[in-house]
């Protein structure tokens, strides 16, 4: 098969390829939030002004929060508490409670205790149909057989010449039949989970940079959200062959749309690099310019906009970058920036 765009795996190993997917592609349904119920505690700080909004307002955000128990040190993420009785407070996370070595003012709690999950209101999973497959190994021999089921499965979305775009678990393979589209070949429905769901915008997205990178200027400003920090991702996957920084060069960045630190990267890595390129700092949180960038001078224009926008939207995890650190970062590397 010429170009597939998708693959199963069953065990790490390729058992279709596939020419597309009818399903795949829509809004992910939410995980449910995790609920746990902080026993023994003498709520403080920022703990104790949370409860407090709670009883008021029935809910109240808190973002990370520090346990201690007697069995050691817990991180809760994306916490909101959700209630509170005696000496138990009740919150939803976003997530499992993660390992501390140490923290500096830890909530001190008697227990932690994961409260039973409620039924989803919704089936967890959706039927997605992988068309026009080339079944291969184990799968093609359970479809000769006549098997009822095969898998659990993961899948890849494959960019061309295999190169890889994004993958992830799929689920058993529920039903086959012969394709109505493409002849010779079969189309696979996997049990696949709803919280898996890809965004529409990512397939856009992922259609851009399937042949190489894409050559037209700002096609990062077409998409927003997860969709444009995936197009960085994608960029940020194919280094090879991105021209070398110039000393003394000057290089002109347009902030008429960077308004985070994920469409600052997107801007940056045209200004110096050309279309479709990231500029080799790290992920948003963790930048860090090499020495390639000591006498650049970079021009920001419409720096004004960066300087509303950047670090001051809502978060739930870890805070975003500033202007001002955004800018520092550029100076601490040698370069001279030119505010416009």
């Amino acid at each position: 098969m010429q170009n597939p765009r998708y693959a199963l795996l069953s065990d790490a190993y390729p058992v279709a390829l596939c020419q597309d997917v009818d399903g795949l592609y829509g809004e992910p349904v939410p995980a449910p939030p995790v609920r746990y119920e902080l026993r023994g505690c003498e709520p403080r700080g920022e703990l104790a002004r949370a409860v407090t909004e709670a009883l008021v307002e029935g809910t109240a955000p808190l973002g990370p929060l520090d346990v201690e128990v007697p069995d050691g040190l817990w991180r809760l993420d994306g916490v909101r508490v959700v209630g509170a009785r005696g000496d138990a407070v009740t919150v939803e996370t976003t997530g499992e409670p993660r390992r501390r070595a140490h923290a500096p003012s830890p909530a001190r709690c008697a227990n932690l205790i994961r409260v039973p999950a409620e039924p989803p209101a919704a089936p967890a999973r959706t039927g997605v149909t992988f068309l026009g497959c080339a079944p291969r190994g184990a799968l093609r021999e359970a479809l000769a057989a006549g098997t009822e089921g095969f898998g659990p499965v993961d899948y890849r979305v494959l960019a061309r010449f295999g190169a890889l775009h994004h993958g992830g678990e799929a689920g058993r393979v529920t039903g086959w039949a012969a394709s109505a589209r493409h002849r010779g070949l079969v189309d696979l429905t996997v049990a696949f989970p709803r919280t898996r769901l890809v965004p529409p915008q990512n397939r856009a997205v992922w259609e851009l940079f399937f042949g190489g990178r894409p050559t037209e200027p700002g096609t990062w400003r077409r998409f927003s959200g997860t969709a444009r920090a995936e197009w960085l991702r994608q960029a940020a996957r194919r280094p090879r062959a991105a021209p070398e920084l110039v000393p003394g060069a000057t290089y002109e960045l347009d902030g008429t749309d960077v308004a985070d630190e994920v469409s600052f990267l997107c801007a940056l890595g045209e200004a110096v690099y050309g279309p479709g390129r990231d500029p080799g700092a790290g992920e948003p949180g963790g930048l860090a310019f090499g020495q390639e960038w000591t006498d650049v001078t970079l021009v920001w224009h419409r720096a004004d906009v960066a300087r509303a926008c950047l670090g001051v939207q809502p978060w739930s995890g870890p805070r975003p970058a500033t202007f001002e650190e955004l800018a520092d970062a550029l100076r601490k590397a040698g370069v001279r920036l030119v505010l416009d």
